[in-house]
C-alpha cells in the first residue's frame, strides 16, 4: 500500500481538501480587514466595535489578525498557529458581543448574527488548527526542506 499521493482517491483529498478549506477563509478575513481599514482611513471606528472600551486598539489589533492571518492561512505558513489564536480571538470577539446580543436594545439581532459568525470561523479555524495545512503549503514545503 503506497502513502505517495495520487490524482485521485485518498491522495487527492488529503492533498487538495486542506488547501480549498484555507482558501475558504481568505476572502471573509481579506473582506472584513479591507472594511476596517477603510473605516479607519475615514476616521470612524468600526459598528460592532463602537461601544467596547478601547475600540480604537481592538480595531487596529482586529485588522492586524485578519489581514495577517488570511495571507498566511492562503500562504499555508505557520497554519496550525495562525489558526489557533485566529480562533481564540474570533471566541474572545463573541465572548465581548454577549452582553449587547442578549440585552434586547437597539441592534442586539445584529450582535447576535455576528456571534453566530464569529461562531461558525472559530469552529472552521479549529479543524484547521488540528489538521494542519496540507501537503500543498508552505509549511509542508518547510518540512521537506528540513534537515533530519
Amino acid at each position: 500500500m503506497s502513502t505517495e499521493y495520487t490524482s485521485h482517491g485518498r491522495g487527492a483529498r488529503e492533498r487538495w481538501i486542506p488547501l480549498i478549506a484555507r482558501l475558504a477563509f481568505a476572502p471573509l478575513l481579506l473582506t472584513y480587514a479591507a472594511l476596517k481599514i477603510r473605516a479607519l482611513s475615514g476616521g470612524v471606528t468600526a459598528d460592532m466595535l463602537q461601544h467596547f472600551s478601547l475600540a480604537q486598539f481592538v480595531l487596529y489589533l482586529t485588522v492586524l489578525l485578519e489581514l495577517c492571518g488570511g495571507v498566511l492561512l492562503v500562504l499555508g505558513l505557520y497554519t496550525r498557529i495562525v489558526a489557533g489564536v485566529l480562533a481564540g480571538f474570533f471566541v474572545t470577539l463573541t465572548l465581548l458581543m454577549l452582553p449587547y446580543a442578549l440585552s434586547g436594545g437597539d441592534g442586539a439581532a445584529s450582535y447576535f448574527d455576528q456571534m453566530l459568525k464569529n461562531t461558525a470561523i472559530a469552529g472552521g479555524l479549529v479543524l484547521v488548527a488540528l489538521h494542519g495545512a496540507g501537503s500543498l503549503s508552505l509549511d509542508a514545503w518547510r518540512a521537506r526542506r528540513a534537515p533530519l
